[in-house]
């Protein structure tokens, strides 16, 4: 009889009207009691006998843990990023590992939005000086007309394309994994990045952490920035060196950043989410009752299809099939 372990906030909230899919299939469900993310301690204790497992975010599924998990066949992420698990251990060990591509692209686009608008427009100041009882409206800025620089083109950042069209404004964009013909076909200028820094308005964030990209948004890219410009990253905290942007930010050498993601979390004691002109919030971007359902379900059905050897490739991010 197949065994599912499920972290005991991921069952709670992204899985209550779901748990009956494994029960109904004859499959056991164990619940981790373990506060998120599961360290590598945690699942060394509870990962015997497990053949799946619903992972969230920063699960740390290591070499260690999945050498230790002898029956596993998939490890299946509610989410599409996945740099928290060990992409070649799993391979090597023929352990599938499945995301959940598009289940969230249109809610992190909304967020982006909500963001890029909050700050332009200064809402969360003038909100607060409102509630002291002080009518002084804070001057803002449009965002119609203005160039946003998308780096990231995957299905997140072609939603927030179709949302800055709709606002009427410049949008370009550069993506390392897209070719230039693809970028064109979600109606965005393609640019170098260089291009990007210098001309964009808004610059927004939709790449996964890797070694190549950990680190990016540096000094010398926001030093490349438009003073008046804002940076919105809503996809990694690592892709941002941090104390660089608490500088810049500081200086007013841009005009602010929303943040959703840190580069370490939870970061409620990040100096970045103290400063004024940042609009913080706590890695929801992918969130809401509706899209963790969604999400939810299809890391629910991934991980029975692999089980059941038959699923769709797109969903797996390892190149790890049962018909191998």
């Amino acid at each position: 009889m197949p065994k599912v372990l499920i972290g005991r906030l991921t069952a709670e909230l992204w899985l209550p009207n779901l748990m009956h899919k494994f029960t109904d299939a004859g499959w056991d469900i164990a619940i981790s009691p373990a506060e998120p993310p599961l360290t590598e301690e945690v699942l060394l204790a509870e990962v015997s006998g497990v053949h799946a497992v619903i992972a969230h975010n920063a699960d740390q599924w290591t070499a260690r843990v999945m050498d230790a998990a002898t029956d596993l066949k998939v490890i299946s992420r509610t989410g599409v990023g996945f740099e928290h698990v060990d992409i070649d251990a799993a391979r090597e060990r023929g352990i599938v590992v499945a995301t959940t591509p598009g289940s969230n692209a249109e809610t992190v686009a909304d967020l982006t939005f909500a963001m890029m608008l909050a700050l332009s427009r200064k809402l969360i100041a003038n909100d607060a000086t409102l509630k002291q009882g002080i009518w002084k409206p804070i001057l803002a800025n449009d965002i119609h007309f203005k160039t946003i620089g998308i780096l990231g083109l995957g299905r997140i950042g072609r939603a927030v394309a179709r949302r800055a069209a709709a606002f009427r404004m410049k949008v370009i964009g550069y993506d390392p994994f897209v070719d230039p013909a693809g970028v064109q076909e979600a109606d965005v200028q393609p640019v170098t990045l260089d291009e990007l820094y210098y001309r964009s308005d808004f610059v927004t964030l939709h790449l996964p952490a890797t070694p190549d990209t950990t680190g990016m948004i540096d000094a010398g890219v926001l030093a490349a920035m438009k003073s008046t410009a804002f940076l919105i990253n809503t996809a990694r905290g690592a892709l941002i060196d941090e104390h660089a942007l608490a500088i810049a930010l500081r200086s007013e050498q841009i005009a602010g950043a929303g943040l959703d993601v840190f580069a370490t979390e939870p970061a409620s004691d990040s100096p970045l989410v103290r400063l004024p002109n940042v609009l913080a919030s706590p890695h929801l971007a992918g969130n809401t009752k509706e899209t963790m359902e969604i999400t939810g379900e299809m890391a629910v059905d991934n991980a029975l299809a692999v089980l059941a050897g038959d699923w769709p490739g797109e969903v797996v991010v390892n190149g790890v099939y049962s018909r191998d």
